[in-house]
């Protein structure tokens, strides 16, 4: 559970509790080695106090000894005892040569805490009990004949251990809590410390949902604080806010001048299709309103203004599908070619143009009929509309041994102008010419090629290469 609260809590809180448990860990250490240190100084301090100790009772039983009086070491040891200042002594024993017990004073050695040379350690001096309460002093005395006597004190250090566990009790509770104390002031000046840092994820947080406000708008100035790095850091990102902030408003301008830029070609690319069948349509009408007796011509201007109706329904409905994403296909007939050549004659009979189809599909080609009639539309009608009156304009139909479907568009109008082959072979998009960009869109909606030769004074040949679609193919 404190690791999965660990790895989700924030870096603001993170980052002030290690560093307030950091300080209380290194406050409580420090102090506790420190009380380690003065206990292990005070066992030698002891150590030190029993040879002093020593020092005294061997002087005092220095003439004894050199007598080998039992009963005065034995007088001189009671004496000892009964002197406490400073120093309790629990047992004192001498051990002479060549007699068998010891010369004792004090409470009976219990089998707990054995003197040392009982143990068979004449050479040891301080031995002290594992909770250091007590502890033996032992030390060889020379005798006169060479020999050696052994002088050891059993010291009771028990109120001093008492005093030194209460202090250091006391101390540890002090520790704890200037340990503590010191680690929330670490942990709220880590925080003061983080605040920018704080700040600026908080803006980020903000610039990712849109909003550029500045880390703290209209903020009090600060003299103190003016040329930290902290206070760079803001301003920095204070200033990166009000860029980006800039930056989108003259972004949604702009995608609103896209968006009216966008409708208003699709207003005129919508136009300028349906204008071109309502140009055949009313040439049918007026051709049935001079001539409607005969039968045939009523006959073919009916199916005139039914195609270009239809034409202009399939306009309607290639916009729709295409805003709404779903675009219906179907492959190219030779009908569809018939079609454009019906819906032109009128326009070049009334400009004294002649209209020529070269070829034929021989079965549908997979590509897509609709753009491809209307890139035929805007050729060949601005072919018609360039041609001199008598000239021919000229739709080759064929097909190349890869499969790819090949349409040519020819006129004598005395060469294409520079502006609109460019725009023709896409070397530029803002040309002139509606009917050249609904060609050029139309093709990039088919994978179709354009190649553009232009004879000055003479001709152009426009060619459309239109390789087979495999989704109309199957």
């Amino acid at each position: 559970m404190i690791a999965k609260f660990w790895a989700s809590a924030p870096i603001a809180v993170q980052m002030p509790l290690l560093a307030g448990l950091a300080v209380f860990a290194a406050a409580v250490a420090t102090t506790q080695v420190a009380t380690l240190t003065l206990g292990r100084e005070a066992g030698r301090d002891a150590a030190r106090l029993g040879a002093v100790y020593l020092d005294g009772l061997s002087a005092a039983l220095a003439e004894p000894l050199r007598q080998g009086d039992e009963a005065a070491l034995r007088a001189g040891l009671q004496r000892a005892l009964s002197f406490q200042e400073g120093i309790r002594e629990r047992r004192l024993e001498v051990v002479l040569p060549g007699r068998a017990a010891p010369i004792t004073a004090g409470e009976e050695a219990p089998a707990a805490r054995p003197s040392p040379h009982s143990q068979g350690r004449p050479e040891a001096r301080w031995q002290p009990a594992p909770d250091g309460r007590t502890a033996w002093a032992q030390r060889a005395l020379p005798l006169p004949d060479g020999r050696q006597a052994i002088l050891a004190a059993e010291l009771d250090f028990s109120d001093a251990v008492a005093r030194r566990a209460q202090l250091a009790g006391w101390l540890l509770a002090l520790d704890v809590a200037l340990g503590a104390l010191a680690g929330l002031v670490a942990a709220l000046l880590a925080r003061r410390a983080l605040a920018p840092l704080l700040a600026v994820l908080r803006v980020i947080g903000r610039a990712g949902g849109g909003d550029f406000q500045p880390a703290a708008p209209n903020p009090a100035p600060n003299p103190a604080r003016s040329g930290t790095e902290a206070a760079r850091l803001l301003a920095a990102l204070d200033l990166m806010m009000a860029r980006l902030a800039e930056r989108e408003r003259l972004a949604a301008r702009l995608a609103e001048r896209d968006r009216a830029a966008e409708l208003g070609a699709l207003a005129a690319t919508v136009a300028h299709e349906v204008r071109n069948p309502l140009a055949g349509m009313l040439t049918a009408i007026d051709s049935a309103r001079h001539f409607g007796a005969d039968a045939g011509v009523r006959k073919e201007s009916l199916d005139l203004v039914e195609r270009g109706l239809r034409q202009i329904q399939r306009v309607v409905d290639d916009t729709l599908q295409a805003y709404r994403g779903t675009v219906a296909t179907r492959r190219l007939e030779q009908a569809d070619l018939e079609d454009v050549e019906r819906l032109l004659a009128p326009e070049a009979a009334s400009r004294r143009v002649t209209l020529q189809r070269d070829g034929a599909l021989a079965m549908p080609f997979a590509t897509d009929a609709v753009p491809v009639r209307q890139a035929l539309l805007n050729l060949l009608l601005n072919a018609i509309q360039a041609t001199p009156r008598g000239g021919v304009v000229r739709l080759r139909v064929g097909q190349e041994p890869d499969g790819c479907l090949l349409i040519a568009v020819e006129d004598e109008a005395g060469g294409l102008p520079e502006a609109q082959r460019r725009q023709l072979q896409g070397l530029d998009a803002s040309g002139p010419g509606l009917g050249l960009a609904v060609v050029m869109r139309d093709l990039a909606r088919l994978d179709g090629d354009i190649a553009v030769q232009t004879e000055p004074g003479r001709a152009t040949r426009i060619t459309l290469r239109l390789p087979p679609r495999p989704e109309l193919a199957a």
